[in-house]
């Protein structure tokens, strides 16, 4: 009779989306998915392990929280048995909210390392980072009292956040390296750190620069054109971009991305580039076909 497949937690973390940390947490914390463990401790998963955490990502697609996730599973119940709610993400938009207008940066320090580890990071993209900063925009454009204060808070939250996981995911097997480059003059959007962070938590090493006005100056990296280039932008660009961006285009041949809403901006521009764009936030950008596509060739 054939041995079962066994897989590292890398493995699994590759094969479901869920990061190394947070298949920890659950186990940890909330007694969910048990490994088998080899004489030194390492967690070895199996087939039946992947479809456990297929099911709890399914509830959590529901807006079911993942403290009540456990007794959910010990019911039999299905996922389908459960209507979708947005209860718990408004819940957690809220707290972020507090946090911010009450200038609490050690609370939303708190509440970022929480949530991060607990949760998918896409599915938190989607259903709390992305719509709750649409409304700080809306409170920001008003300029309440300190506004600016919040926004530091909240810049500032987020590349604590990407200094975390980058120290968290040296310590593993990397899938692949690249560059990531923002071209936002008014320095990095929310976009930027949560796909910086989407990438590290997907097994890429990425080499970042935050803010580059020439893309000229790329080239000065031409020594090492094997890692692929992503570019970043969620603003309109001048036009000697696209100029600079077809030269890097002839570099880097099939292994640049130009990736943000730049990619909507700009859309009739870059099609004269041999190039692939994707538009959007960074979770409709992440799941986007090209996007996957690219990443695929990464990892390779």
């Amino acid at each position: 009779m054939p041995s079962e497949q066994a897989f590292t937690i890398g493995d699994v973390s590759q094969q479901t989306g869920v990061a190394s940390v947070t298949l920890r947490a659950w186990e940890r914390r909330y007694g969910l998915i048990k490994p088998q463990r080899t004489p030194k401790g390492h967690r070895v998963y199996n087939q039946n392990n992947i479809q456990q955490i297929q099911h709890i990502l399914s509830w959590l697609n529901r807006g079911v929280a993942i403290s009540k996730v456990p007794a959910l599973l010990a019911s039999g119940k299905s996922s389908n048995d459960i209507a979708s709610t947005d209860e718990q993400w408004v819940k957690q938009q809220n707290g972020f909210l507090a946090a911010l207008t009450q200038l609490k940066q050690r609370g939303l320090d708190q509440l970022l390392d929480e949530l991060n580890k607990a949760t998918p990071f896409v599915t938190l993209c989607e259903q709390v980072y992305q719509p709750l900063h649409a409304l700080l925009i809306q409170r920001w454009q008003q300029q309440p009292l300190g506004y600016q204060l919040e926004q530091q808070l909240w810049e500032q939250g987020w590349q604590r956040q990407v200094m975390i996981v980058t120290l968290r995911t040296d310590k593993q097997k990397a899938q692949g390296t690249c560059y990531l480059v923002s071209l936002d003059a008014v320095g990095p959007s929310l976009n930027y750190y949560l796909l910086h962070i989407q990438l590290l938590q997907s097994g890429i090493r990425v080499n970042a620069f935050n803010t580059v006005d020439d893309l000229a100056g790329l080239k000065r990296l031409n020594n090492n054109a094997e890692l692929p280039l992503m570019i970043f932008a969620d603003q309109r660009v001048e036009q000697t971009t696209f100029n600079q961006l077809s030269k890097l285009s002839n570099l880097w041949q099939e292994d640049i991305i130009c990736v943000g809403r730049m990619a909507d901006i700009h859309d009739k521009q870059l099609a004269d580039i041999p190039l692939n764009s994707v538009g959007g936030n960074m979770s409709e950008c992440w799941h986007s076909t090209v996007m996957q596509a690219w990443f695929a060739k990464l990892k390779k």
